[in-house]
């Protein structure tokens, strides 16, 4: 995953609003800390993704989002 991946799905998932709050306020325990910190810190952004989807309850399709195709993504 790359890290315009990451935020594409982060988008896609829970909005840019949310999305964006979440990434920098909510605290990540595998990451020991939030997903910008780690990112910051040079986790993978793979890693931080899993970390995120993990820490919010979302579901096995949301941790995939990143890998279909964005016109399938609208439908």
């Amino acid at each position: 995953m790359k890290r315009s991946e990451f935020w594409q799905a982060v988008d896609a998932v829970y909005g840019p609003s949310l999305g964006r709050s979440l990434v920098v306020d909510l605290y990540l325990p595998a990451c020991s800390g939030t997903a910008q910190e780690a990112l910051d810190r040079g986790l993978e952004p793979d890693a931080v993704w899993a970390a995120l989807i993990e820490e919010t309850g979302q579901s096995e399709e949301a941790r995939w989002v990143h890998r279909i195709d964005p016109k399938r993504r609208r439908r």
